[in-house]
C-alpha cells in the first residue's frame, strides 16, 4: 500500500510545537491560530498512524513516536530549505529566506548596514530577524530556527563555525553630573551603585558578574532593560551607571551627554562573531551575508577616547600651566 507523503506545512507545525511545548506559543511563532495548529497535528498523526504528543493541560510532550519523527524532521526541513535556495540560485535574481538572529546592540548598530548591502545583491530574498541575547540566539541557531547569528563568541564553539568580527572592551557609562566623573571610583564604591543592564540572561552580564566577584564587590541594585537606547536615556537622567562598549554610545560621548570611565583593576573584553552550525551547508546568499558582516565589523569605530580621561588630561595640563 502506498504511504502518504509528508505535508511540509504539517511538518513545520510539528517541529515548532515540539520546540514550544504549547499550541498557544506555536501559533504565535507561526502566526496561525491554535485551531490551525491542532488541525495540522491531527492530520499528521492520522497520516502516520501514531500519536505524536501527550496532552497535559495547556502543555504538550513528545511521545516516543514524536521524538523519533523530530529526529528526522529537522533534517528534512533543512534539505527542503537548501533545495529552495539552490533553485533560487538558478535564477538571475536568487530567491530564498534568510533567518538571522542577533543581539539588541548588533540589530541596531551592525545589521542595518549589512542588510542594505545584502538587499542590493539579493533583492528577492525575504529576511526575518530575531533579536535576543547571545544564549537565547545560539539556542535558536542550534534548534534550526535560525540560519546565522550575530552575537558574542561563546566559550564552547565545538559545534559552530565562527567568523570573527571585532573585539571590544566595556567601560563605565555615566552622566556628566555623576560623582565618578569628577573623582574616579574606588573598589569600595562599586557595590553601592545602581547598574543599568540589558539582561541578566546575557553573556555580557555574566562577564560583568565575574568582574565584580574578582574585585570582591557585590552590587545589589540593578535596572534591567532590553534596549540600548533606553539604557542610555536612564544613564543621562542619573538613575545609574551602565557598563557598555563605547561604540554603542559614540554620538553621546562626542556630544558630552554621557561620559566613559575606564574600569578598575581589570578589563572586560568581548569577541563578536557571526556564526552558523558547523555541519550546515552554506548557500551563496549566506556566504555574502557573512562577508558583509565581516566588512562592517572591520569598519566599526570601536575606541573613541573616554571623556573622563580627556577631562582629567585637561585638568592636569591646566595645573602644569599654572605652575
Amino acid at each position: 500500500m502506498e504511504q502518504p507523503l509528508l505535508d511540509a506545512r504539517q511538518l513545520r507545525a510539528f517541529t515548532v510545537l515540539a520546540r514550544e511545548g504549547s499550541f498557544t506559543q506555536a501559533g504565535r511563532a507561526l502566526h496561525l491560530t491554535q485551531s490551525a495548529i491542532s488541525h495540522a497535528i491531527r492530520a499528521l498523526e492520522q497520516d502516520l498512524g501514531c500519536q505524536l504528543f501527550h496532552r497535559q493541560g495547556k502543555r504538550v510532550l513528545l511521545t516516543h513516536h514524536g521524538r523519533e519523527l523530530l529526529r528526522h524532521a529537522d533534517a528534512i526541513q533543512n534539505q527542503m530549505a537548501q533545495a529552495r535556495s539552490s533553485l533560487g540560485a538558478l535564477d538571475q535574481n536568487p530567491r530564498g529566506h534568510l533567518r538571522i538572529g542577533c543581539t539588541p546592540a548588533a540589530s541596531q548598530f551592525i545589521l542595518p548596514t549589512v542588510l542594505r548591502e545584502f538587499k542590493d545583491s539579493f533583492p528577492l530574498f525575504s529576511i526575518s530577524v530575531s533579536p535576543g541575547e547571545t544564549p537565547e540566539t545560539l539556542e535558536r541557531l542550534e534548534n534550526g530556527v535560525l540560519d546565522i547569528a550575530i552575537c558574542l563568541r561563546p566559550r564552547d564553539t565545538s559545534h559552530l563555525t565562527c567568523h570573527a568580527l571585532f573585539e571590544d572592551e566595556l567601560v563605565f557609562l555615566t552622566s556628566p553630573l555623576h560623582p565618578w566623573h569628577q573623582e574616579p571610583p574606588k573598589p569600595k564604591d562599586l557595590a553601592g551603585e545602581t547598574y543599568i543592564i540589558s539582561s541578566r540572561n546575557s553573556s555580557t552580564f555574566q562577564l560583568i558578574n565575574e568582574y565584580f566577584l574578582k574585585l570582591g564587590a557585590r552590587p545589589r541594585s540593578f535596572i534591567e532593560l532590553g534596549s540600548t537606547e533606553a539604557i542610555k536615556e536612564l544613564v543621562k537622567l542619573g538613575l545609574g551607571v551602565a557598563m557598555v562598549a563605547p561604540w554603542v554610545t559614540r554620538n553621546e560621548l562626542k556630544s558630552g551627554e554621557l561620559v566613559a570611565i575606564p574600569l578598575l583593576r581589570g578589563r572586560i573584553k568581548r569577541q563578536w562573531v557571526v556564526t552558523h552550525l558547523k555541519n550546515k551547508a552554506v548557500t551563496l546568499a549566506e556566504q555574502t551575508f557573512l562577508a558583509l558582516c565581516e566588512a562592517v565589523g572591520n569598519d566599526l569605530e570601536l575606541k573613541p577616547k573616554p571623556v573622563a580621561a580627556a577631562a582629567s588630561s585637561k585638568r592636569n595640563n591646566g595645573r602644569r600651566a599654572e605652575k
